[in-house]
C-alpha cells in the first residue's frame, strides 16, 4: 500500500471518538490560540486588503471572514482567513516539520464547516488530522524543502485538503484524489519572508485544499500517488525525502500534541535569543544604556532567515530580523505586536541597540532547526552574562499552561473585540465538542 493510501485511510476511519482526551483537549487550546492571532491580524493592512477584494468580488454568503463583517464564498472565506491568522506572526509551529499547521488548516475548516453546518466534533476531528497530514508530510520533506520552499504554504495545502474533505466526509478513494490536487496546487517561497506575500501562502494553502476537496467530492481526478511517485511532490520538493515519516505510528502519535505556542510576535527562529535575552536583562538588571555588545550564536536556518536584517524597513520585515526583535526585548522588555508598530520601528534608541548585536552561526546549534541560542550580553562596566535556551517558553518541553493560553487570547482578541466577546469566543471553544461550528463563526 502507497503512503498516498495508507494516509487517506487513516484520515477517513478517524473520527472524533477515536482521538485520545488529550488530543482533543489540545486541538482545543489549538484552535483559541489562532483565533486570538487571528482577531489581532483582523485590524493590520493585509486583512483589509484581502476583505476589500474579497467584498468587492461577491460571491455566495457562506463562510465568515474573521474581523470583516461579511461572509463570502468558501474558498474566499479560507484564503482571506488563511491569510489573516499568519499576519501577526503568533500562530502555532511546529518545530521539526517547520510548519505553521493551524495557519492553512483552521481556515479550511472554518470554511467548510461554516457551509455545511458541521458539529464541533467533526471540526475538532478534522483539524486534528489536518495537522496530521502537513506535519507528517513537512516532516519527510524537511530540512532540505525549506531552503527554498515555505513549508506552511506547500504542506500545508495537503492540511488543507485533509481537513476540508474530512468535513466534506469524502470517501477514501476521493480523499487520495484530493491530495493529488493538493499536490500539484502546493507552493510558497521563503523569498517572501517579510513581505505580505508571507500570509498569502498559507492563505492559498488554506483555499487550494478547500478547491481540491470539493473537487474530489464531485468526481475530479489526479494522480493516485501525488506523496510516492518519482516524479510526484515528495521527489519534487525535497532532496532526501522520508516517505516512512508520513505514516509512522500513524494513530498512535499525534502530531499536532508537538506543536508550539508562540509568546512573541515575530518569526519562530527569533524565540530562543529573545527568551535569553528578556532572563538576562531580568535577572542581572540590565538597561538599555549600559549595554556595550550582544551577541547572538545561533543555527545556520536562523541565521539565513532572522540573522542579516540589521536594519528592517517594514513591520513585516523586522518580525524576521533578530538584531530588532532583540533590541526591542532589551528596550520595551518584551516582543509584542506594537513592538511592531511604526512608531517603534523608527525609535532611535531600538535602532541604536540593533547596531550594538552580532549575529552568528554557534557550532554546537550546526543541526538545530527551530528555537534555540546563545546570546552573551556584555555591559560598560566590564561584566559579560551568557545564556543557551534549548527549548524557548511554549514549546511542548517547556509548554503554556492552559491558563497562559488563555491570557495570551484575551491580550489578542482585545485589539478587535471586547472583554465580553472574548469571553464568548473562549467558552465556545471550550464547548466545541457540544456545539456547531456555526456557533463559533458567528462570533467572530
Amino acid at each position: 500500500m502507497t503512503e498516498t493510501r495508507k494516509l487517506a485511510e487513516f484520515i477517513v476511519r478517524t473520527n472524533f471518538n477515536d482521538l485520545p482526551e488529550n488530543v482533543q483537549r489540545h486541538a482545543k487550546l489549538c484552535i483559541m490560540d489562532w483565533l486570538g492571532a487571528s482577531l489581532a491580524g483582523s485590524i493590520e493592512p493585509p486583512a483589509k486588503i484581502i476583505s476589500a477584494i474579497m467584498r468587492e468580488s461577491g460571491g455566495k454568503k457562506e463562510s465568515t471572514i474573521i474581523g470583516a463583517h461579511t461572509k463570502t464564498a468558501c474558498m474566499n472565506a479560507a484564503l482571506a482567513n488563511g491569510i489573516i491568522g499568519h499576519t501577526v506572526e503568533l500562530d502555532d509551529v511546529h518545530e521539526l516539520s517547520i510548519i505553521h499547521p493551524a495557519a492553512p488548516v483552521i481556515p479550511a475548516a472554518l470554511a467548510i464547516g461554516e457551509r455545511c453546518d458541521s458539529t464541533g466534533q467533526d471540526f475538532i476531528a478534522a483539524v486534528v488530522l489536518g495537522y496530521e497530514a502537513g506535519i507528517r508530510i513537512g516532516m519527510a520533506l524537511n530540512p532540505s524543502h525549506y531552503r527554498y520552499w515555505h513549508t506552511t504554504g506547500t504542506c500545508g495545502t495537503f492540511g488543507a485538503a485533509v481537513t476540508a474533505g474530512k468535513l466534506l466526509d469524502l470517501n477514501e478513494d476521493e480523499m487520495i484524489q484530493a491530495l493529488g490536487m493538493a499536490g500539484t496546487q502546493a507552493a510558497g517561497l521563503v523569498e517572501t519572508f517579510g513581505t505580505m506575500s508571507k500570509p498569502l501562502n498559507p492563505g492559498k494553502a488554506a483555499q487550494s485544499g478547500v478547491l481540491a476537496a470539493l473537487l474530489a467530492q464531485k468526481g475530479f481526478t489526479s494522480s493516485k500517488e501525488m506523496l510516492d511517485s518519482k516524479i510526484g511532490y515528495c521527489y519534487a520538493a525535497s532532496s532526501e525525502p522520508k516517505l516512512g515519516e508520513i505514516t509512522k505510528q500513524l494513530g498512535k502519535r499525534f502530531a499536532i500534541l508537538r506543536t508550539c505556542f508562540k509568546c512573541h510576535a515575530s518569526c519562530g527562529h527569533t524565540h530562543g535569543a529573545i527568551d535569553a535575552v528578556e532572563i538576562i536583562a531580568s535577572k542581572h538588571h540590565i538597561t538599555p544604556d549600559t549595554v556595550e555588545k550582544v551577541v547572538v550564536e545561533t543555527y545556520p536556518i536562523a541565521m539565513n532567515i532572522v540573522g542579516n536584517k540589521p536594519r528592517p524597513v517594514t513591520s513585516s520585515d523586522a518580525k524576521f530580523s533578530l538584531h530588532y526583535c532583540l533590541a526591542a526585548a532589551l528596550v520595551f522588555g518584551k516582543v509584542g505586536l506594537e513592538e511592531f508598530s511604526e512608531k517603534r520601528l523608527n525609535d532611535s534608541e531600538l535602532r541604536e541597540m540593533s547596531g550594538k548585536i552580532v549575529v552568528k552561526v554557534g557550532q554546537e546549534f550546526a543541526n538545530a532547526v527551530l528555537g534555540s541560542a546563545r546570546v552573551t550580553v556584555r555591559v560598560r562596566d566590564g561584566r559579560q552574562m551568557s545564556l543557551k535556551v534549548n527549548v524557548p517558553k511554549g514549546y511542548p518541553d517547556n509548554p503554556l499552561t492552559a491558563n497562559e493560553l488563555k491570557q495570551k487570547f484575551r491580550r489578542l482578541a482585545s485589539v478587535a473585540l471586547s472583554k465580553r466577546e472574548a469571553e464568548k469566543i473562549i467558552l465556545r471553544v471550550e464547548n466545541l465538542d457540544k456545539i456547531h461550528v456555526s456557533a463559533l463563526a458567528s462570533l467572530l
